[in-house]
């Protein structure tokens, strides 16, 4: 008697461990690949009768399961989904015969039932590249996700909706994978990139020099946000439904960075200089402090970057090479009142008086109290005025 061999069984999958994994690292959104290139769905959908996690290997709704188990954190849920399949045949033959049989009875309806059955937050596209946005109907399915679907109020959608679409159109731009501009752009982006170096997809053969350290994603972390972009760090599970060890141990240990370092991150905005040309891969986020200043109203919702104003706006320094003598910040200029407060300690240095820089001697840092010694952030308040607009600056 023959038998099929099942390369997937996710015997061990639970979705509420997914969960608390992806909570752990700190991450505010997750974004479940749904249906790859191979078109294997990872819902029973009705295009993809016995090429599914229901009917077969798992035999589970591993999407479904994902959503509700997300459903009781604060991560919100997206969902990958690949336009085009490398083996089906009817997309084959659209490429031949100039046909539109493989959207018309996989794709367009499957990107429908996903929004429709598990309502996800993000609509992450991709495999588009090969057709226009025509041939996806894109506009179509952006037009009815925006004004109709049970989204309509709360989706983003990211650039790849077909040719010549990606950096261009979409909710937020990805560009290409593991983008990194490093410097200040207009529009929303994202860093999509691997914690496995050489995968998208899981490796029996990796090894762990092949999975990017905590402080190398820290640091794509630092010049991300600098930027105006958001992180997206794909992991990639193994066939019997589990998170790699090593994956696990990675995330957990950027999460609790981040949770010390968080008000550095979370509702934070790019700042007049995205970098320090003086201290080397040193980046800066920043904030503005809450009420009125002058008398009126700070406004924070549509600005791109923040202004440097001495009393309302806070700066974040992510110092990522820390094996100096002295840390100068010459970008900040200093006032009789400020102070730098070095996140994850009780540390605070004032006395800077008004100067070109901001110096701190390495001796003064506490290193014995840091939660890890390859990184320093500073939280920069009462720094002098500057009025620079770093999209019109080729100085980075």
């Amino acid at each position: 008697m023959n038998k099929t061999h099942i390369w997937f069984t996710a015997e061990y999958f639970d979705a509420n461990r997914f969960a608390e994994i992806v909570k752990t690292s700190g991450a505010k959104y997750f974004v479940f690949t749904s249906k790859h290139h191979e078109g294997f769905t990872m819902w029973p959908s009705r295009t993809s009768w016995n090429w599914n996690s229901q009917d077969i290997g798992p035999k589970r709704d591993i999407v479904g399961e994902l959503k509700t188990a997300f459903k009781q954190t604060n991560v919100h849920f997206g969902l990958y989904f690949s336009q085009f399949e490398w083996f089906n045949p009817l997309f084959l033959d659209d490429g031949k015969f100039n046909t539109t049989n493989y959207r018309d009875q996989v794709s367009y309806p499957q990107m429908f039932e996903i929004v429709n059955k598990y309502e996800p937050e993000i609509v992450w596209s991709d495999g588009e590249w090969d057709k226009t946005d025509d041939y996806w109907k894109s506009k179509e399915f952006l037009a009815w996700l925006y004004n109709s679907s049970p989204v309509k109020d709360r989706v983003v959608v990211n650039d790849r909706w077909g040719t010549g679409t990606m950096g261009s159109h979409g909710g937020f731009l990805t560009y290409a994978d593991h983008y990194d501009p490093g410097k200040l752009l207009e529009r929303k982006w994202e860093n999509c990139m691997t914690l496995d170096k050489l995968s998208w997809g899981n490796r029996r053969d990796m090894k762990a020099s092949d999975v990017h350290t905590a402080f190398e994603i820290i640091e794509q972390l630092a010049r991300t946000i600098a930027c105006n972009g958001n992180l997206l760090l794909n992991v990639g599970p193994d066939m019997h439904g589990l998170i790699p060890a090593i994956f696990e141990d990675r995330l957990a240990e950027i999460g609790r960075f981040v949770d010390l370092h968080s008000e550095a991150i979370y509702e934070s905005k790019p700042w007049i200089y995205q970098n320090d040309t003086n201290q080397p891969n040193t980046w800066y986020t920043s904030k503005l402090k809450k009420g009125t200043f002058n008398g009126r109203r700070i406004s924070k919702k549509n600005q791109l970057f923040n202004q440097q104003t001495e009393k309302q706006t806070v700066i974040y320094a992510w110092i990522l090479d820390t094996a100096h003598e002295n840390f100068e910040l010459k970008s900040v200029k200093t006032t009789e009142n400020t102070t730098a407060k070095l996140l994850g300690t009780d540390a605070v240095f004032s006395g800077f008086g008004k100067s070109d820089s901001l110096v701190i001697p390495s001796s003064k840092i506490p290193w014995n109290k840091l939660p890890r010694r390859d990184v320093i952030v500073l939280k920069i308040e009462y720094a002098a005025n500057q009025e620079r607009n770093p999209l019109k600056s080729s100085s980075y």
